[in-house]
């Protein structure tokens, strides 16, 4: 599943490549048009402009700077359209290729600073065609009402690629913020608003990928609460809803910010400790085992005692989640077999179907 910003980058790199296929076509023929009929001037100025687009196109290949080479290819635009006004092009009609200029900045930057540079284009042109010669580079072609005309569709056009630029920066703002809600929830019990197991896969990714690089140590745990089923049909679902979130609060508030905790499933919740040993892990699950047996119960009617039992065990290489949460549940069911209400570690010195066990 892609998330917003490769989509994004991907988007960015269809609208560079077609820009450039496009743009490039266009520079390359009319400069051949240009050198066969012998106005060589804008010929190499075409050319010229080919070969910079060229360039860019090479240098955002390479290094998927797609802002850079905005800020490039614009400056490449804006002085060709300040070229084509003063000369005025082929028969004075190089102010018209002004226009999709005036779209593809606005495409390129963006709502805000094409907009900025899309206005001083437009000044700057206003300022050549709209006060006579100028020392001699503005055509006289350029009549008054075509002048005056001329900047008002310019400034028409912009309004209008500014509000679709707009719109789609909107759209994709909007669409992130929906994508990173669909996230979040896809990734979150709803009942207790801690993390379900698509959660904590990706954290223990995260602490994998940590682990490799720095050679952090961290331990996982199973907890489970203790005959839930039977004080489930004695005092009914919402009661039991009730607890479940308890012990939750219960849990996240006994761990550190960087520690994890996830709902496993039904009754049973997962714990990931950063570096951590196992040892250490049964300090910290301990303190969590008294919390929960001390109010657990608290703000319902259930009179039984609730208490919890833990399975643990700590992260060796190349083990991947499924793994190590079955050798932390075969510690898990030591200690129910074992009278719950207490804690057992997996043995590090056996595998996962060999499990030495020890009561901590």
């Amino acid at each position: 599943m892609k998330d917003f910003d490769s989509v994004e980058k991907a988007r960015r790199h269809h609208q560079f490549r077609w820009i450039f296929l496009i743009g490039a076509a266009f520079l390359a023929i009319f400069s051949t048009i240009n050198f066969y009929h012998d106005r060589n001037q804008i010929a190499f100025i075409l050319l010229g402009s080919f070969l910079l687009a060229s360039a860019i196109n090479v240098y955002t290949l390479k290094t998927g700077n797609f802002q850079i080479a905005a800020w490039f290819y614009s400056s490449i635009l804006f002085l060709l359209a300040v070229y084509l006004v003063i000369s005025g092009g082929v028969e004075s009609t190089g102010p018209l290729w002004v226009y999709p200029i005036i779209v593809i900045m606005i495409s390129l930057l963006g709502h805000v600073y094409g907009f900025f540079v899309a206005v001083i284009l437009i000044g700057v042109l206003a300022i050549f065609m709209g006060f006579g010669d100028f020392q001699g580079l503005v055509p006289s072609d350029y009549d008054e009402p075509f002048k005056s005309r001329y900047v008002v569709t310019l400034l028409a056009l912009m309004g209008l690629a500014w509000a679709i630029e707009w719109v789609r920066s909107w759209g994709s703002e909007s669409f992130n913020t929906l994508n990173e809600k669909i996230i979040e929830l896809s990734r979150t019990d709803q009942l207790t608003g801690l993390f379900n197991r698509r959660g904590l896969e990706e954290r223990f990714d995260s602490k994998v990928n940590r682990s490799k690089r720095g050679g952090e140590s961290f331990s996982i745990g199973l907890l489970d609460i203790d005959d839930f089923k039977v004080i489930n049909d004695k005092y009914g679902h919402l009661v039991g809803d009730a607890i479940l979130c308890k012990v939750s609060d219960i849990i996240s508030s006994e761990l550190r910010t960087i520690d994890t905790v996830a709902r496993w499933g039904g009754e049973e919740f997962a714990v990931l400790l950063s570096n951590t040993s196992l040892s250490e892990a049964v300090i910290a699950t301990e303190k969590i085992k008294k919390s929960v047996q001390e109010s657990a119960c608290t703000d319902t009617k259930v009179t039984e005692e609730i208490t919890v039992s833990i399975g643990l065990t700590s992260y060796q290489p190349s083990q991947t989640l499924m793994e190590i949460i079955d050798i932390a549940d075969a510690a898990l069911y030591q200690a129910k077999i074992e009278g719950k209400n207490c804690i057992r570690t997996s043995s590090e010195r056996k595998t996962s179907q060999q499990s030495g066990l020890h009561i901590v």
